[in-house]
């Protein structure tokens, strides 16, 4: 006895066999069997090649039989048929598989989503805290601006004024030497040569002194030991004062030698804000730059600032005895082009600058890098 065939029936299947859309009537479903029948079947065939014949008589028996299980559901039902498949139970694990994999990656998603929503919150809040410093700084710019234009003749003025008219005022024989040391054909000679020199020159200087004050006491072992000691001592600090002195003059050149009017691809409005961000951001001493002098065109055309840094090394309770002060001039020369010039003044204790010279060395690295390095 031959097995019941369970598998659901798909009517939508049947309809389209037929030429039809799904839930048409029955009469339309009659029409378009004997449609069809006209065209297939075996007798109406009008291409009698076998291959031809075979096609035509199956399509024959297609259309039969979705016509014969479409009137058999019509006469039960008298409404046309719902096709549904029934789904088989791997197909229904299947189906339960993608809805938790679908599930999985809608909570992925979802914490992305927070995510970036964090990001986006904390984004906001650092623009929110960057738009109050900038409207500060626009406000100290104003205030300093306006007591320029109410003292004309008051120390602000002056200050303004002298950073309009500073040209680069390093020069002589500092300034000689150190281009012939940067020369790169013979700079590097020159370096040594003047290394060694005062290396010789120190050497010879701590020796005529420990000879001057140990000679009573040289016939004895312990003073002859003690002074070779004392002169090796005064050779070390010696070393280190020297050419500590020798580095910070040669970083006060470079500064000075880049500081010359130069031109800068920004509008002039756009190189105040970025030079005035280059002061903000003073990592040494735990110091800060503080603007004593400002000035600007009305349209904002060219402008001049006045900045001193006073700071103590090594200790932040004493007595503040370095001083640092920038000077800035610019002024517009095209649509989107500025001539800028700056240079530094320092006062410290001559013979240790090297805290003084670190902080010109980084603030004109930084104004290097905003601004565009001097053509």
């Amino acid at each position: 006895m031959p097995g019941h065939d369970y598998r659901p029936v798909d009517y939508d299947r049947l309809y389209y066999r037929l030429d039809l859309e799904p839930g048409a009537s029955e009469a339309e479903i009659k029409h378009h069997y004997r449609h069809l029948a006209q065209i297939l079947h075996p007798d109406k065939w009008r291409h009698p090649t076998a291959a031809s014949m075979r096609w035509a008589d199956d399509q024959f028996k297609r259309v039969k039989e979705a016509r014969e299980l479409l009137e058999a559901y019509w006469s039960v039902h008298h409404a046309p048929p719902v096709s549904r498949a029934a789904l088989s139970v791997a197909q229904a694990e299947q189906l339960h598989a993608q809805m938790q994999s679908l599930l999985a990656q809608r909570e992925r998603v979802r914490s992305e989503l927070d995510a970036l929503r964090a990001e986006r919150t904390h984004t906001l809040d650092e623009i929110r805290h960057m738009q109050r410093e900038r409207d500060a700084l626009r406000g100290e710019l104003a205030e300093l601006r306006d007591d320029a234009h109410d003292n004309p003749n008051g120390p602000q003025r002056e200050a303004a004024q002298q950073a309009v008219d500073a040209p680069a005022r390093q020069g002589g024989v500092r300034d000689f030497l150190f281009a012939k040391f940067d020369d790169p054909s013979r700079g590097w000679l020159l370096t040594i040569s003047a290394s060694v020199f005062a290396c010789l020159v120190i050497f010879v200087v701590a020796h005529l002194a420990v000879g001057l004050l140990f000679a009573p006491i040289a016939r004895f072992e312990a003073g002859r030991w003690l002074a070779n000691v004392v002169q090796w001592v005064l050779v070390a600090g010696g070393v280190v004062l020297v050419f500590g002195w020798g580095w910070a003059q040669r970083t006060l050149y470079r500064a000075a030698r880049a500081g010359r009017e130069h031109a800068v691809a920004l509008p002039a409005a756009e190189a105040r804000n970025r030079v005035s961000a280059a002061l903000r951001h003073e990592p040494h001493y735990g110091a800060e730059w503080s603007i004593e002098g400002y000035e600007a065109a009305p349209d904002d055309a060219q402008f001049a600032v006045r900045a001193t840094l006073r700071f103590a090394p090594g200790s932040h309770a004493a007595v503040r005895r370095y001083t640092v002060t920038f000077r800035c001039q610019a002024r517009t020369t095209g649509a989107a082009q500025t001539a800028l010039a700056y240079d530094f003044s320092v006062a410290a204790p001559s013979w240790w600058l090297v805290p003084a010279a670190r902080v010109v060395r980084d603030l004109r690295k930084r104004l290097d890098a905003d601004l565009g390095a001097p053509r």
